[in-house]
């Protein structure tokens, strides 16, 4: 991010809250049936109109939005990314940063240790069903589908994802392997909104939800493949406990699929993964750093064979390992 002009990325807040704030007003979702002034939009959102249009003329600047005329009208990528409902959206993933935003002012106190650790003095956090969402923001954006391409599921007939969220790549996996059934297990608040993702998918006859304690419960019985996708953050004897879950729920040969954020500072894409484990040290200082081979050894050291270990796309990484 600094090759090209450090000050791109000194002034890189000042641009963040502008969308975060366009985002809370849903301007992009206003503006998606027509053109409107300053006073319309005002008028829809309650703000005031001279911030408003400070506001506006910042998104034009950087091209969410045009303006002719006085009228303000979404930009292409609005349209595609930013309007509710769209199946780009990414509202509620740049709401949860939003609301996180102020947690990273604590890192320069933590760092130095003068600031309050173990998730104390955090000021918000994200419901569970806008966190849900906002994952599945990012799934939809070539999570799910790069997934679905990268793994060989063909002869598979069942799968337990542990963890599901909204069951995005539960569903994108069953689309893509019309043979394949899949349980899906999360906390009885998660599941709400998984069963709604389900049904808006018409998948309802080939995947089925179960509340489960995944530090406690068992996954399954000799099932085709275990999926863990965003589930292995946490210290090592957590990890392993959820590693030694999959291996038992698994038939013999069975496939084991991770994916999610993680480091690599030595490998090709170490940004997105370092931050993300610095984001989660915010909330609690104490958690491991999990690098990828970290996380290979602990995947060995329950049985596992791996077969496969590769960036996924540039945020996101997938291990595949046979029992």
């Amino acid at each position: 991010m600094l090759k090209d002009n450090p000050l791109d990325l000194v002034f890189a807040p000042y641009s963040i809250y502008v969308l975060f704030t366009a985002n809370r007003l849903k301007i992009f979702t206003l503006l998606a049936e027509r053109e409107m002034t300053v006073d319309e939009i005002a008028e829809s959102t309650g703000a005031r109109i001279r911030l408003l249009e400070g506001l506006l003329d910042v998104c034009v600047a950087l091209g969410l939005l045009r303006r002719q005329d006085n009228r303000y009208a979404n930009s292409y990528m609005s349209n595609a990314y930013l309007v509710e409902g769209r199946p780009l959206y990414l509202g509620d993933i740049i709401e949860v940063q939003s609301i996180e935003a102020g947690n990273w002012e604590r890192l320069y106190d933590l760092v130095r240790g003068s600031g309050k650790g173990g998730g104390e003095g955090v000021e918000r956090e994200a419901s569970p069903e806008l966190f849900t969402r906002a994952m599945n923001n990012l799934g939809m954006l070539g999570e799910a589908a790069a997934l679905a391409n990268e793994v060989d599921l063909a002869g598979c007939r069942t799968m337990v994802d542990v963890g599901c969220g909204s069951g995005l790549y539960s569903i994108t996996l069953c689309r893509h392997y019309p043979e394949l059934k899949a349980i899906l297990l999360d906390r009885e608040e998660v599941l709400a909104i998984t069963d709604r993702f389900i049904k808006k998918s018409s998948l309802q006859n080939r995947m089925s939800i179960r509340a489960a304690d995944i530090l406690k419960d068992p996954f399954g019985i000799d099932v085709d493949v275990v999926l863990l996708s965003d589930v292995l953050y946490q210290d090592k004897s957590t990890c392993i406990q959820i590693l030694k879950s999959a291996y038992d729920a698994l038939a013999s040969d069975g496939l084991l699929i991770i994916r999610g954020y993680l480091t690599d500072p030595k490998g090709s894409q170490p940004l997105f993964g370092s931050l993300f484990a610095l984001g989660r040290l915010l909330f609690d200082e104490n958690r491991e750093i999990i690098s990828i081979p970290l996380l290979h050894s602990w995947i060995e050291q329950v049985g596992f064979k791996i077969t496969a270990s590769q960036a996924l796309t540039e945020r996101s990484t997938c291990i595949q390992a046979r029992k």
